[in-house]
């Protein structure tokens, strides 16, 4: 009778062991895949904020010259033209969506516009820049969940 008590606490024991280590691995499971989604949320904000932050900027460093910020379109492309005066020449930046990135080219002008030689700033899903009635730039990125943020910025 003993012999048979000392079993049965010997294979409940090894029950709440087991149940122990598998309610510890279930655990592990669900915290991988929780702090997964959270750096993949961090990394698209990550990404939609310095779109936004990378074209404030420069818009902002060409201090209100007038005529140094324009919006046109080229090759098909919705482009945002910041000018400028280096040494007496005219150079310009541009700054575009290409290809599923936010892109920046900076030339001289008058050289042939090409979307393809741009240096990738930021991947986004979709980038539009426009200019509102009063004189704003509207500019709006999509993220990978298909949300749209938007930023109003005075030139």
């Amino acid at each position: 009778m003993r012999m048979r008590r000392n079993s049965v606490n010997g294979l409940l024991l090894f029950l709440i062991y087991g149940m122990f280590a598998l309610f510890s691995m279930l655990l592990v499971v669900i915290g991988a895949r929780v702090y997964r989604n959270i750096v993949a949320v961090g990394e698209e904000n990550t990404q939609t904020r310095a779109a936004f932050s990378y074209v404030a900027n420069k818009v902002r460093a060409k201090g209100g010259a007038e005529d140094a910020v324009s919006l046109e379109e080229r090759e098909g492309i919705g482009v945002l033209t910041l000018g400028g005066d280096v040494e007496n020449q005219g150079y310009e930046t541009c700054i575009y969506f290409y290809d599923g990135k936010l892109c920046e080219s900076y030339r001289s002008v008058g050289q042939p516009f090409s979307p393809k030689l741009g240096e990738k700033i930021v991947e986004v899903e979709d980038f539009i820049m426009e200019e509102t009635d009063t004189g704003q730039l509207l500019i709006s990125v999509k993220d990978s969940h298909g949300n749209w943020r938007s930023m109003h910025l005075n030139e």
